[in-house]
């Protein structure tokens, strides 16, 4: 993996000190440095095992690292081997009117670089920060940054002081519960992110300027799409999946869902077949059967003719540390927010093995493209009276007094300053709000009840879009999840739903082509992502582009409880001295009470917990992480460290020409 860190100032030793900390923590097996005046930057290739190699250290040419690729305004690609000549390019570009290049430039990347004019270093993240960046200030003004938050930590003089306050908003709805991340802020005082589709620099006062670049203002100002999106959808979509396929082998994350099934779809249509290894994570045990697809996927590998390993991931159905120190602590920005970090480990393994340089996700297909009901007030727009009508009467079954209510609910409200922003959140976001379990203390409830007040005001931000439709999609991708934070730890991630062409084009599909209500009558998902279902139906099979529901993982996570229950239990057993107590989280006494209840629950294999597991999880993971960080920042570093990948799983091949070659590290 490639990290990159970079100091604004003229303390040579904290930077010498720094470089040498890199080195030794990472193993890293190539530096490459720029220090001249106050400018110091570097980036360095460490590897996830344990070999010793030498450190080789070459001096940059320029000022400018980046971490991904950007293409568009700007254009270079770096993961890990630099090409030198693309980066004479890009710092020619950077040195013209930076937020115009970035503004039009995309792609999925972190980078820095040196500006002469602000006389500061220069810090950017791409439209939804898929990977983050991290920095601190010091008292004497000296400014320091990384594209990953341990390597931050190695610098001494940053102070180890965990906020209590991020700690104590991270079990609610708004956060943990509804994977939101914390904006800049993270779990440590003192210590910030730049926030998605920002540049930042330090000015001459000593405080960090993060300038957006890219917002709700380029969607407001796309023309909306005449005819069939389909035609333009599959040509778009095939460009930024290509664009994401430079390498001889890539992973991509083959789930069964269409988001995936799409991205798979997209590089074969465009010829990009053979650089494809699709993995896919399943169980083999009977009662995780609605838990994954795995005969569907397997299925899928066939009738495409790609080569495929199926992950029966039963030994990772785990709560990552329930036993304090049993895992690695690779992500360390708080508790881990990946669905099962141990799996990915086994992906690590299989890069490796396989020469793969990243993975591909279907993330952020859910956001941009799944849709909704709310499609009449753009019907009403396009003046198309004799479709609406034809729709509310098919939708209301006949019934004229439905008519009007439906009419009046998605057709007129949305024209209606008051009345339409109630109804905007009561019909398509209500159902985001749960009730409290009693074992959160009152001091949490009233925390509670703020955060759901400041959501309330959150969703006013997209009223400029007017169309409801738009503005599901606009809310539903923002807040930006917190798990992009973790998703590339180990292995470059690439998420093409998130291209900046993409999302701009999907706000300029009007509501009804993304949604059929008439179809999502009996099954809400049959009705959605009909862009997906009906761009790629000459490679993708009928019985996936068909799909009429959506595979559950609460079958993952029932097991994940019931398999680590023992350790849990003994985090919270009387005598124990339990962190989220002392912030006022949970009421001890009761807390003890539901945790004995959902441990016997667990047992029962159709139970799903339901969404009390949510609120019951988020408590048991700042707790896990909570008794590790108490430990101090060596102890964390130490914990943290990158070092083998374990494949906790047995793995079938599906269409490939021998047995797989994985090398188990448990």
């Amino acid at each position: 993996m490639k990290v990159w860190f970079g100091m604004q100032g003229d303390n040579t030793v904290a930077w010498h000190e720094w470089v040498s900390a890199v080195k030794k923590w990472g193993r890293a097996e190539r530096i490459h440095s720029y220090s001249r005046g106050i400018a110091n930057m570097a980036e360095a290739h460490i590897r996830y095992d344990e070999a010793f190699r030498p450190t080789t250290q070459i001096n940059l040419l320029h000022p400018v690292i980046l971490d991904g690729w950007i293409s568009g305004g700007l254009n270079a690609k770096s993961d890990g081997t630099r090409k030198i000549e693309q980066y004479d390019k890009l710092y020619a570009s950077l040195k013209q009117d930076q937020a115009a290049m970035l503004s039009h430039s995309h792609g999925e990347f972190t980078m820095m670089w040196w500006d002469d004019s602000l006389h500061s270093l220069v810090l950017a993240t791409d439209i939804y920060a898929t990977r983050p960046v991290y920095y601190w200030v010091s008292p004497k003004g000296e400014w320091f940054a990384a594209n990953d938050l341990r390597i931050l930590l190695l610098v001494h003089d940053i102070p180890f002081a965990i906020d209590q306050n991020v700690c104590r908003m991270f079990p609610t709805s708004g956060f943990a519960v509804g994977e939101n991340g914390f904006e800049d802020r993270t779990f440590f005082k003192g210590i910030r992110k730049v926030p998605a589709a920002s540049y930042a620099f330090l000015g001459r006062d000593h405080a960090v300027h993060a300038h957006s670049y890219w917002g709700l203002s380029q969607l407001l100002n796309g023309k909306d799409l005449a005819g069939d999106a389909v035609p333009r959808f599959r040509e778009l979509f095939q460009e930024v999946t290509a664009d994401r396929l430079k390498d001889e082998k890539h992973i991509v994350e083959l789930s069964g869902g269409l988001d995936s099934a799409a991205v798979t779809a997209a590089a074969i249509a465009g010829g990009r077949k053979e650089q494809l290894l699709a993995v896919n994570i399943s169980f083999a045990e009977p009662d995780m059967i609605l838990s994954h697809d795995k005969d569907l996927v397997k299925n899928m590998m066939r009738d495409m003719d790609i080569p495929g390993l199926i992950i029966l991931g039963d030994a990772t159905a785990k709560i990552p540390n329930a036993e304090i120190g049993r895992d690695p602590l690779w992500f360390v920005d708080g508790p881990d927010p990946r669905a099962n970090s141990l799996v990915n480990e086994t992906f690590t393994v299989i890069a490796e093995e396989y020469g793969a340089s990243s993975v591909l996700t279907g993330e952020g297909g859910d956001f941009i493209f799944s849709g909704e009901v709310s499609v009449i007030d753009s019907l009403l727009r396009q003046r198309r009276f004799s479709e609406i009508y034809k729709l509310l009467r098919e939708w209301s079954g006949g019934s004229m007094k439905e008519m009007l209510k439906l009419g009046f609910q998605y057709g007129i409200a949305p024209f209606m300053p008051y009345i339409g922003e109630k109804l905007y959140y009561d019909l398509l976001w209500s159902d985001t709000e749960y009730e409290l379990p009693e074992y959160f203390t009152e001091e949490h409830r009233k925390r509670e009840r703020e955060i759901n007040k400041e959501d309330h005001l959150r969703y006013r931000k997209s009223r400029e879009l007017s169309v409801w439709g738009k503005r599901f999609h606009y809310d539903f991708l923002w807040p930006r999840a917190r798990y992009m934070d973790a998703v590339g730890v180990t292995l470059p991630t690439y998420h093409p739903f998130l291209d900046r062409r993409l999302i701009e084009f999907s706000f300029s599909v009007p509501p009804e082509q993304h949604f059929d209500v008439l179809k999502g009558l009996e099954e809400h998902y049959a009705g959605s992502k009909m862009l997906l279902r009906k761009s790629f139906t000459d490679i993708l099979p009928a019985y996936v582009y068909n799909r009429s529901t959506k595979t559950t993982y609460a079958h993952m996570a029932r097991k994940s409880f019931m398999n680590d229950r023992r350790h849990v239990l003994q985090l919270f057993e009387p005598g124990e001295h339990v962190f989220v107590e002392e912030l006022g989280i949970i009421k001890r006494d009761i807390w003890w009470k539901h945790l004995l209840a959902m441990a016997i629950r667990s047992e029962d294999p159709n139970n799903d917990l339901g969404m009390g597991y949510q609120y019951m999880r988020s408590v048991i993971d700042l707790e896990i992480w909570l008794r590790e960080a108490s430990k101090g920042k060596e102890h964390l570093l130490d914990r943290s460290r990158p070092g083998k990948s374990r494949v906790m799983a047995d793995i079938e091949t599906v269409n490939t020409p021998e047995k797989a070659k994985i090398y188990s590290y448990q």
